[in-house]
This record gives structure tokens, sequence and C-alpha cells, in this order.
């Protein structure tokens, strides 16, 4: 798929997305990706458009049977040589169907790019088909061929070019009815019987063509009297009497191998003989003990613990007979949506790594991403104590009910409302959160207190909301609000300049001498945090650092920031947010989910921490925060 037409696809899913974040994905510049926007929206035409609004691109569809025409044509147009990708998949279905030594010039003209743009790809295409045992033999100018086993041959191609070598290839009526048979095999998802027909498509031309698999190697035995075996017996009855021949083992067993490594099927028990659980179910329970050593994250995965099992099974396949995930989101956009899933991810590949020997890419990083934010949100949605929200108003009970309704579409789900009279007794608000009134309303009282009329802007709303502080209760996690929740936890006397070139030691020593000079914190949470270090260090990057333990005396949720001095292109730490927690049944712990989300977006964020790094005080590191968030509230 050519990048306009990629573009296309990634906002309709992704509903709207920075320039920057698609300039990034596709190593192109900011000016680029304009000029793609124009050429989409010149083929759009009438049926809709793409807009920059507030910094980011979405989509406008008008007419939607037009928008649908003009989507197809463009995602159907075969993708330009321009694209690297595309040379790769032309070059290597060219060597698979070539009985001859195939010469550079040759590939130059069909593709219509320069002689040494071909010898550039070559060089850059044997080390991507390596891993496979595939190589590319012989010089440019004589002759090329592709060499290895028959297997890596294999699975080069169905990784790399299956699209380019077999979208013309016709098996006739017969063979095609018996590879779209597999379709019809229960617990089997479209995508799955997509998989198994292309791979018993380069099956059948390869063992057809007189390239015969020998025995697979012995990793490939286990899968004898599998599910996916059987699967794959199924199809081999169906195909013989078409070929008028018996399919050896070593070929049936082949087509097996994409039903091994399938995803999770979303219904578990529509399928019998899936891959055990029970093994992976151990390494799943490590992975989640090693979370809780290095980020002190308790998270249970509770009934999702099979699923997830199941996953992993399936993972490990993939990883152990070199198959990949496609159709998924790059490891950039799920760290950038869910940075503290995709760190959790990134843990379970170092746990899988040290267990099994396997290395997860990027695609399994981002499919691992997703179960890990599911999580999250389980774990939010269990650990989220109520939050309770007084209405008080002269102006009627009508009144009161709109501004409640509205309340409920920014506040968390776990937030309870009642209406109070202003003039009733203090008793009535003891238990209360955050007391809402109209103007003109009589309250004397130290809870926290917002006033709003009738009509209000929801966007401010939220930012108020955002920071504001609730003793009992912690920041407010709120619908459509994207402020830096670490603003929230910090005022002018918690923010530190430290000292240039200071290290991270040096760094958590002063803002815990800070914070204990002024009763915040004492010796044991010191102790704590010394224990905390020594299990996992917890600077995250080069230039963030965020350093935090359970304070055994604390009673309330303490932070600090330290900011270290650094010019544009230096190197080094350069943000210490400390953060001392009271024992998780004392407070939400789901801040500290919240906080690690926004420490990791920073790293992240070179050109914020550039900003961040000139700050000398709260109120500068307030507003840059608050303009940074502002594109993204309503």
């Amino acid at each position: 798929m050519n990048r306009p037409a990629t573009i296309l696809t990634q906002l309709e899913t992704s509903l709207s997305v920075a320039p920057e974040a698609l300039a990034q994905r596709f190593g192109v510049g900011s000016k680029t990706i304009a000029t793609d926007v124009a050429q989409i929206n010149q083929a759009l035409g009438a049926a809709g458009s793409i807009r920059l609004e507030q910094g980011r691109y979405r989509l406008l569809v008008v007419d939607v049977d037009a928008f649908r025409k003009a989507r197809d044509r463009m995602v159907n147009e075969r993708a330009s040589f321009n694209d690297q990708d595309q040379r790769f998949s032309y070059v290597l279905a060219r060597l698979l169907r070539s009985d001859v030594p195939v010469r550079s010039e040759e590939l130059a003209f069909a593709m219509k790019v320069g002689r040494t743009t071909v010898v550039a790809d070559i060089a850059d295409l044997r080390i991507l088909i390596a891993p496979l045992g595939v190589s590319i033999e012989g010089r440019t100018h004589v002759g090329l061929a592709l060499s290895g086993p028959e297997l890596g041959i294999r699975l080069a191609v169905l990784r790399y070019a299956y699209s380019a070598a077999y979208d013309q290839y016709e098996l006739g009526p017969e063979l095609e009815e018996a590879l779209q048979s597999v379709a019809a095999v229960p617990g089997l998802t479209t995508e799955l019987s997509a998989t198994i027909q292309r791979w018993a498509t380069v099956m059948l031309d390869r063992y057809m063509g007189g390239y015969e698999l020998p025995e697979l190697p012995a990793e490939y035995q286990d899968l004898i009297g599998s599910a996916a075996h059987g699967v794959a017996r199924d199809l081999a009855v169906r195909i013989e009497p078409q070929i008028a021949e018996q399919l050896p083992d070593a070929e049936v067993l082949f087509l097996a191998i994409p039903a091994a490594g399938m995803r999770t099927p979303p219904d578990l028990e529509g399928m019998s003989g899936l891959p055990s659980p029970s093994a992976s179910q151990a390494l799943v329970r490590r992975i989640f003990a090693r979370i809780a050593q290095t980020m002190d994250l308790q998270i249970d995965p509770a009934a999702l613990l099979a699923e997830f099992s199941h996953h992993v099974a399936f993972m490990i396949n993939r990883m152990r007979y070199s198959l990949k995930v496609g159709d998924v989101a790059t490891a950039d956009q799920m760290r950038q949506q869910y940075p503290v899933a995709f760190r959790l991810a990134t843990i379970a590949r170092d746990v899988i790594g040290e267990e099994t020997g396997l290395v997860m890419d990027d695609s399994e990083l981002s499919l691992a991403t997703t179960y890990f934010q599911v999580f999250l949100e389980d774990h939010t949605s269990r650990r989220q104590p109520d939050f309770n929200v007084a209405i008080t108003t002269g102006r009627g009970p009508g009144v009161a009910r709109l501004i409640h309704s509205q309340l409920a579409k920014v506040l968390p789900a776990s937030a309870r409302y009642v209406l109070l009279s202003d003039t009733g007794p203090e008793e009535d608000f003891a238990a209360v959160d955050l007391i809402v009134t109209t103007p003109g309303t009589r309250l004397s009282t130290k809870t926290p207190t917002l006033e709003l009329s009738e009509v209000f802007d929801r966007g401010e709303l939220v930012r108020k909301l955002a920071g504001m502080r609730f003793p009992r209760y912690g920041p407010l996690s709120l619908a459509g609000g994207s402020g830096s929740v670490l603003v929230s936890l910090l005022d002018a006397d918690r923010f530190l300049v430290l000292p240039a070139k200071c290290t991270y030691v040096e760094g958590v020593r002063r803002l815990s001498d800070h914070l204990q000079a002024r009763g915040l914190v004492d010796d044991a949470f010191r102790a704590a945090l010394a224990e905390r270090e020594a299990r996992s260090t917890m600077q995250l990057d080069d230039c963030v650092a965020f350093p935090h333990a359970v304070t055994p005396n604390g009673t309330s949720l303490v932070c600090a920031m330290g900011v270290i001095a650094r010019g544009d292109a230096e190197e080094g730490l350069r943000v210490i947010f400390l953060m001392a927690v009271p024992e998780k049944s004392a407070y939400d712990d789901t801040i500290l989910i919240r906080a690690y989300g926004d420490v990791i977006r920073m790293g992240a964020n070179r050109a914020l921490l550039n900003k961040i790094s000139r700050l000398t005080t709260y109120e500068q590191f307030f507003y840059l925060m608050e303009s940074t968030a502002e594109s993204h509230y309503r």
C-alpha cells in the first residue's frame, strides 16, 4: 500500500493523528506528509477531506458511498516502486520465479529505478532474509539467484513478497475450491483461513514445481498430532484428489504451521485441541512478578489469565516457527498511546527472552501491549474508590439535575452524587470530596468547592478539576482531560532546580532532603526508597527518572520534581520525579499508573524535555504543561 493510502487508512482507524507522528512513522518530513494529505484531498474530491485542527489531522466524510469508492481506489492502487518494501517484494518474487540468474539491469529496467538503487536494495534484502537462512547468491551485473533451505525460501516469500509473487497466480477452479473449504472449519477466523490458503498456494506452487520440502526441523515435529496438524490433514485430503497424488508428510506439516501460530481466537471454547495454557501460565506469573519487582505495580490478570496464557502460548509458537503477526498498530503508535502498557510489554519481552531464548519483534510487542492496557484498565476500575460530590443550589432541583448530568460526562464513573441544601448541618458534608454550587449560594466550608452556572465551558471545567486537590481522593481521572497529573501533584515549594550535571543518585538525595526538611517524609521512606532501588533502578531512561516507594508512616501522597538544566543537544538526565505513596489501602493506587504514563510520555518527547530543562519555577512548569495539553481540550 502506498503512503497516502496508508495515511488515509490510519486516519479511519485512529480518528486523528499528529503530522509529526506520521512523519516519524514513514521516515519523511512534515512537508512531505502535508503533500500526501493534499494528494488525498484531491483524490477524495467532494466526498470528504482531511483537516489540520488543533495540531492533528482529522478525517471528515461528507458522502459515505463516494468516500468508500475513492478510498478503495487509493488502497487498491499498485504501490509505487518509490517504496523500498515494494522493491523488496518485486525483487524477491522475481528471483523466486526465475529459472536463471537475474541481472541487476533487468530489475532496474522493470522497476524504472537506477541500478545503484537496485544494488543498495539487494544489500539490504540480503540482511532482511538472512535470519531465515536464505541468501542471494551471485553478482549484480552477472546474475542473482535465491539460495538456502526450501523452508526458509517459502517463509521469506510469505513474509515479504506473497502479493508480488502470487497475486496473478491461478491454481484453477478445483484447487481454489479445495483451498477455500478451509474457511468452513469450526473455530478458524476469517483471517486465519486466508493465511492458511496463502501457505497452501505457496506449498502447491513449490511442490508441483519440483521444490519439495525435506523433513522439517525438530521443533516442527511437535506439531504432529496437534489441532493445527488436524486442520492441515483435512485440507490435504481435499487437495490430493485434485493433484492426483498424496502429499508428503513434510508438506502436510508445513500447512500446520500457520494454524499453530494463529492469534488467540475469540471463542476459546469453539475449537478443541488448542495449545494448553498450563505451561505458559507459569511464564505469565513470572512476567507479573517481574512487573511488581521493577515497577511496584501489583496487577492481577484475574479473569483474563487463561486468555492471556493462550495468547502467550500462540505467541511462542509464532516466534518458534518464524511467523509474523500482521495488521497491528506499529510499536511507535502503541508506545505513544499506551506508554505504561507498552513498558509492561517490554518487561514481558525480557522475561520471555530469558525463559525461552526467543525474541519478540515489534508486532508481537504491539499485540502484547493491547493485553496489558486491558489489564491496567481493569485494575483501575476495580481499585478506584467512590468520589463523593454534593450539589447545592438555590435555583431549584432542575438546575441541580442539569449540573449533575453535565458533571457525569466528565467525572470518573465512581462518582456518587447527592443534592444538599446550603443551609443544612455541617455534618451533611463530612463525607463529601467536592461541593458544586451555583452563584449566590451561601456556604462556608474547607471542602474543595466549585461554582458553576447552568451554562459552562466543558473544557474549562476539565481544566479546573484537573488542578484541584482532594485530600481523601487524589487527582481525578477526567473524561476528555489530557492535562498532566504531575502538575496536580506538585506545588511551588516542591519544584526544584537541581545543579547542572547532577547525577540520578544526587538528585534523589536532594529531593528527599527537601521533603524531609518539611516533615513530609521520614527516614523510613528513605530506607524504603533505597530498598526499592536495589530491586530495580527507577531511572526510566537517560533523560527521566521516577523514583517512588511506599512510605510506611505516610498518610497522603507526597511528590517533588527536580529539573536539571542542559543544552538542547546535550545528553544526560533532565527530570527526576520523586513520589512517596502511603500504603495501598490508604489511597487510590491508580495514580501511580497515571504518573508512570506522564513521566514515560515526557521522556519520549525530547522537544518538551528541552523546554522543561530550562524552567526555573513551578509556575512556568504549570503553564508549559497547560499549553502542551491545550489542543486536547474541547
